[in-house]
């Protein structure tokens, strides 16, 4: 007895100071109680999450002593710290940077916004590094149709039955519906190991996947086109071989409806790592600080219009606010950058399409019916320093709106009886959104033996979920979600 009376609050001692475990979940505002986004929520020296959009964040302080430091920072903003034991889930509220320095600095510096932007150019390859690292980073991707328009169309119909064209209007009706009336947004998370060797050379093992996807209207590009196909050789006889057509080209001379059922090619591609990885890649690539990447504000440096608006403060260093916009009719951006005073790196950029100006698109609508155009862009990437003195990636997010039209007609031939024919014309029109965010979590020096050691897998095992659970990734650094992803529920 006398040795549980004394081990118990023994034991209880050593639990408040070596672990004091709990997951907390707040919110971090400004002093006029707005949101504060892409905020750092910070345990020790290395350990931390960013808010979301909506000022949220939720972190684990497993493994931390109650005497250990929290720090919560954003750029423009007085630090708060406290500690540990004090850390609880509540809304935490930062003070405006008041600077002081800001109208004598701008008024007598003689460091021009000119001459900020040649170093920040001078110093790109001794700031920012790209090859030989190892990322664990946390992506979150949400996407829905926005429809504007859709018609379906069957211009002649041999050898079908009334019943039979019944059905397939019945079914074109629906692809109508689902399209116009659409809500439903679909979220696919994942945690990922990402080892970039150099510009050409990459692994990708993915750790976790998880989709949050109502499966019964499931809007992405692929498989509204999918679905598109389904309709139309739903109803056509699988025993038989057609030619077809569609405007003014013949697409094949044999096409199976067996054959075509036997591999399903759309759903390898959407599973596969490899496109993963490349889509990865591709948001890393473009928002890195080099005169390669989409950032072309950073360096296109006759093309923009630069404005010192402002000075800042990042703890103790003191960080410049500069606005630019497009000079000349080949750029397309406007935005904010904040750089350091020490080193003349980019800490954070802001970013989103000029008035006016579309990004990539695709217009062949008098010939084939077909339109695309990249209509709507906006992002922001923040860099955070290591101890190797390079700067790399903390945060990014992008969003993009696609715009889409296609008007085309089809024509399905009997091979073995020309007359028996199943003509259509195929209109559709809308909008796709897509958002992407990277969180990067950890970063490390590469060796070749990991990179080598590393097998690549072909596909993605990832699991679908009907509603969204905090259980899900409570083991794991992950955005904070907005509100309306904590509210996704699939009715059974």
């Amino acid at each position: 007895m006398t040795f549980l009376k004394h081990a118990f609050p023994l034991l209880a001692f050593l639990c408040s100071i070596f672990s004091f475990a709990q997951e907390i979940s707040g919110k971090v505002l400004s002093d006029s109680k707005e949101p504060i986004p892409f905020a750092t929520v910070q345990i020790g020296d290395g350990y931390g999450v960013i808010t979301n959009e909506e000022g949220n964040f939720s972190i684990n302080t497993t493994n931390f002593k109650e005497t250990d430091s929290v720090k919560i920072s954003c750029l423009g903003y007085e630090k708060l710290g406290l500690l540990v034991k004090d850390f609880s889930s509540s809304n935490y509220t930062l003070k405006e940077q008041v600077n002081e320095l800001s109208e004598v600095y701008l008024t007598n510096r003689n460091l021009s916004v000119d001459s900020i932007m040649y170093y920040v150019n001078q110093n790109i390859s001794k700031n920012y590094n790209t090859s030989q690292v190892d990322y664990n980073i946390f992506s979150r991707r949400t996407e829905f149709i926005q429809g504007k328009n859709i018609d379906f169309e069957i211009d002649k119909s041999t050898g079908f039955s009334r019943k039979q064209l019944k059905n397939i209007n019945k079914d074109i009706n629906t692809l109508e519906t689902t399209l116009l009336n659409n809500r439903s947004k679909q979220y696919t998370d994942l945690i990922a190991n990402l080892k970039i060797k150099d510009n050409n050379n990459s692994k990708l093992k993915i750790d976790k996947a998880v989709r949050f996807l109502d499966e019964r209207n499931d809007q992405s590009l692929e498989k509204l086109a999918e679905r598109g196909k389904d309709l139309v050789s739903n109803h056509l006889d699988k025993n038989k071989i057609y030619t077809v057509k569609s405007g003014w080209f013949k697409l094949s001379d044999s096409v199976s409806l067996k054959e075509q059922e036997q591999g399903n090619k759309m759903e390898d591609t959407i599973n596969s790592v490899g496109i993963i990885k490349t889509l990865m890649l591709d948001k890393i690539n473009n928002h890195a600080i080099s005169k390669s990447s989409m950032l072309d504000f950073v360096y296109e440096t006759r093309k923009y219009e630069y404005e010192l608006a402002d000075i800042t403060f990042l703890d103790s260093e003191m960080v410049y606010i500069i606005t630019f916009k497009p000079k000349r009719s080949s750029v397309d951006y406007e935005g904010t950058m904040y750089i350091s005073n020490e080193s003349f790196a980019v800490l954070r950029a802001d970013y989103k399409f000029y008035k006016g100006r579309v990004g990539e698109k695709f217009n062949l609508r008098l010939l084939l019916g077909i339109k695309y155009v990249e209509n709507g862009k906006n992002g922001a990437v923040m860099f955070k320093k290591a101890e190797d003195g390079y700067y790399y990636p903390r945060y990014i997010s992008e969003h993009i709106d696609r715009y889409f039209y296609v008007n085309r007609p089809f024509k399905f031939i009997e091979n073995d009886d020309r007359g028996n024919k199943f003509a259509f014309d195929f209109n559709v029109e809308g909008t796709f959104k897509e958002k992407t965010e990277l969180l990067f979590i950890s970063q490390k020096t590469l060796s070749n033996t990991e990179y080598e050691n590393l097998k690549e897998a072909k596909k993605v095992d990832y699991k679908t979920e009907k509603r969204y659970s905090s259980e899900i990734w409570k083991d794991y650094d992950v955005i904070e979600p907005l509100q309306e992803m904590k509210s996704f529920d699939v009715e059974e």
